[in-house]
């Protein structure tokens, strides 16, 4: 989980640089702090100027930690499911439905041909994380009403999609890494704090 969380983070301005060098589009460009690491990084060979095909490389790469760090939280908060009320895990349910939908939008943009999807990945990608803004948002009040969580925990639950889609396009301007961004972090977190937990009861 943490791995998959850490690689999407390290990939970020590379993917999302490569994308700019890729697609000039009017009217977008890099933000200010990516600008400044592009030609470090064209240095070391990480963003190839005009290269789509390296673009799409990084789409693979990035899909690979997005499934990654989903599916160690899936099992991570599988075990605790049995415990919790029906709200959170309907709650729970939406919120990896909206992020697994996150993936295969990432696989239609970057593993398979436009050709054969249309460019379909792109809206199905966006979906996934509008929806997650709204999912994450049900599991913070579930987690915050019915099992009193701390009010820290829920807020924290409970924002982080809108938190992390909007703060992140504003930061990165590149979907998916930007909106990406915060669930990523939440993935390292998640993971540290666990294995924190588990030192200190004692297990390995």
């Amino acid at each position: 989980m943490a791995v998959g969380g850490f690689t999407a983070l390290l990939i970020t301005p590379a993917f999302a640089l490569s994308y700019f060098s890729a697609y000039a589009v009017p009217g977008e460009s890099p933000r200010p702090w990516l600008a400044a690491l592009q030609d470090p990084l064209v240095e070391a060979g990480l963003v190839v100027p005009g290269s789509t095909s390296v673009y799409d490389q990084y789409g693979v790469l990035y899909l690979a930690a997005w499934v990654l760090a989903l599916a160690g939280s899936v099992a991570l908060v599988r075990p605790q499911l049995g415990l919790a009320t029906p709200r959170v895990r309907r709650s729970w349910v939406g919120v990896i439905g909206c992020l697994a939908l996150v993936a295969v939008g990432i696989l239609g943009d970057y593993a398979i041909s436009n050709d054969v999807v249309g460019g379909v990945g792109f809206v199905l990608t966006g979906l996934g994380f509008l929806g997650a803004t709204v999912a994450f948002a049900f599991l913070g009040y579930a987690l915050r009403r019915p099992i009193g969580a701390t009010r820290r925990v829920a807020w924290s639950v409970g924002v982080l999609g809108l938190v992390s889609v909007v703060g992140g396009m504003a930061l990165v301007g590149h979907i998916p890494s930007g909106p990406g961004v915060g669930f990523a972090v939440a993935a390292i977190v998640v993971a540290a704090s666990h294995r924190a937990s588990r030192v200190a009861s004692g297990r390995t």
